[in-house]
């Protein structure tokens, strides 16, 4: 499959050929729920259709800061059909960095799910961006928006990859760099990631500014898989229990804490071992061939016990970060194999030379009340002038 192949490509073909396949897994307020390929693709060309009726030209940015979860993937994924770069800040840039790389670039969106995440924007120069509070409620008319431009014109989207084939197209980040300015760069690696196949079950832990768990969102939309995606380690073992996953990639902060996530683990609701600190120091003494006691012997064959844990199916376990004896350990004792990935160097990107902007061939008129963008509420009064929600597309 070609690198460079166009997202809307491979969700069509995931639609067509995994349409009631699960596609992606998330838990909101408590309940567990889930997308199929088919679901997830009509949300998507419907949000990109969306992107383009409001005005968002094909090469241009859109800044998206929403929490990980199947909201951020659906902005992602559509701003890529839309032939847009979505381009997701941490917040460990600062403001000042962040308003100098936005100076770089053609920002015409930026997607917040609530006003807490503008802060971070507040010196860039945005007066022709648009602003977009995406809840439920709008992003459902955002959508509706999205199907009836298609309904006008059934082969916008195709129009858009093709006008912007062989262009990339996935996420870019911003990279605090300790001595230097920051870099806007799109992640790549190397690895495991490119083995996961459409009947994997994927576990991903870690924010969307992640160089790590952006790759592994482009892994599971090259492969077809099943990707349950949550932000925060505390949520991982509720996570495990749920989704019983094939594979766990857990970003540099999870894979940090994950023995101390172990030493107190539960299996159906009770600790999975008395002394789970002292199973696991012995059965890393046994794995690395250590001459043991019969009591030392005993806490390592004891190690069985933490199989529940995991869901009772993982094969494969990758973590951003370096493997102790551990976790290694661990894997050789309960049968799953430790992944790894390898992260291409960080290359700076000039994104006003890389995309060039393109104008979408005008739908046929109908008469419409507004086409700016939705948001919630009216409580925006007081947010940064250069943030405005009146604009039309072509302006």
């Amino acid at each position: 499959m070609p690198v460079d192949e166009h997202p809307l490509v491979r969700l069509e073909r995931h639609a067509r050929n995994r349409a009631l396949e699960v596609a992606v897994v998330e838990q909101r307020d408590g309940v567990w729920s889930s997308l199929t390929w088919n679901e997830l693709y009509r949300r998507v060309i419907d949000g990109a259709a969306g992107m383009i009726e409001a005005g968002v030209h094909p090469g241009e940015v859109v800044v998206i800061r929403v929490p990980a979860g199947t909201r951020q993937l659906e902005l992602e994924l559509a701003t890529r059909v839309a032939g847009a770069v979505p381009l997701l800040l941490p917040d460990q840039l600062g403001v000042e960095e962040t308003a100098r790389l936005l100076a770089q670039v053609r920002v015409r969106l930026v997607v917040v799910d609530h006003e807490s995440r503008l802060p971070l924007l507040r010196r860039a120069a945005l007066a022709d961006a648009q602003l977009f509070e995406c809840d439920d409620r709008s992003w459902e008319r955002l959508r509706g928006m999205g199907l009836e431009r298609r309904k006008r014109q059934p082969d916008l989207l195709t129009w858009v990859a093709d006008a912007r084939s062989g262009a990339p197209s996935g996420a870019v980040l911003g990279l605090p760099r300790e001595k230097s300015h920051a870099w806007l760069f799109r992640p790549e690696s190397s690895g495991t990631l490119g083995d996961l196949v459409a009947d994997d079950v994927v576990l991903l832990v870690g924010e969307a500014t992640d160089r790590f768990t952006t790759v592994a969102r482009d892994a599971h939309l090259t492969s077809g898989c099943t990707l349950a995606w949550i932000e925060s380690p505390g949520r991982l073992e509720a996570a495990l229990a749920h989704v019983a996953p094939t594979h766990v990639l857990l970003d540099h902060v999870s894979a940090k804490v994950l023995e101390d996530l172990l030493v107190a683990g539960t299996v159906g609701g009770a600790p999975w071992h008395p002394a789970p600190r002292d199973v696991l120091d012995a059965m890393s003494a046994r794995v690395a061939e250590a001459r043991l006691g019969s009591r030392a012997r005993k806490l390592a064959a004891d190690v069985v016990a933490l199989c529940p844990w995991w869901g009772g199916r993982i094969r494969v376990l990758v973590l951003d970060a370096r493997v102790n004896r551990t976790i290694s350990g661990l894997a050789t004792s309960l049968g799953f194999k430790v992944g790894r990935i390898a992260h291409h160097p960080a290359v700076k990107l000039e994104l006003s030379r890389e995309h060039a902007v393109v104008e979408v061939p005008a739908a046929p008129s109908v008469e419409a009340t507004s086409v700016s963008l939705p948001r919630r509420g009216r409580a925006g009064e007081a947010l940064d002038s250069a943030f405005s929600i009146a604009g039309a597309p072509g302006t």
